[in-house]
C-alpha cells in the first residue's frame, strides 16, 4: 500500500512540474525580430526540458499553384531572392517537385499539371 501511495505522489509531483506557466514576454519589436515574425504575447506552450519559446510566421507568402506542362512561374514579392527558403509538395502525386525563389518569384518544375502547395518560411 506504502508503494502505491509514492508511486501516485510521484506522478502528481512531476505532473504538476510540467504545469508551470511563467509570465507571458512582451511583444519584441526590437532588433534582430524579422519581418512577418510575431511575438508571442498570446501564445504559451509547456516543457519539461526548459523554456519554450513560440513564433508564428505571417502565411501572406503561401498558396497553390497548377503546373502547365510541368512548369509555373509565380510573381510575388514577398519572395526577395535565393536565400529564401521556401517549402514545396506535389499534392496531386507523389512526384518530385522543384522550387526555386529569385526576386520577386517562385519558379516551380514538377510533373504535368499537378498542383504544388508552396509556403515561403524564411
Amino acid at each position: 500500500m506504502r508503494a502505491e501511495v509514492v508511486i501516485a505522489a510521484t506522478i502528481a509531483l512531476l505532473t504538476a512540474a510540467g504545469c508551470h506557466h511563467g509570465p507571458v514576454p512582451p511583444p519584441m519589436h526590437g532588433p534582430g525580430e524579422h519581418p512577418g515574425v510575431f511575438a508571442s504575447g498570446n501564445v504559451s506552450a509547456n516543457s519539461f526540458f526548459g523554456d519554450v519559446k513560440v513564433t508564428a510566421l505571417n502565411a501572406a507568402c503561401a498558396g497553390r499553384v497548377q503546373l502547365a506542362q510541368g512548369v509555373a512561374t509565380l510573381k510575388d514579392r514577398c519572395f526577395s531572392g535565393d536565400t529564401n527558403v521556401v517549402l514545396c509538395t506535389d499534392s496531386t502525386a507523389a512526384n518530385p517537385v522543384r522550387c526555386a525563389a529569385g526576386d520577386g518569384q517562385l519558379e516551380l518544375t514538377g510533373t504535368g499539371t499537378d498542383v504544388i502547395n508552396y509556403a515561403r518560411v524564411r
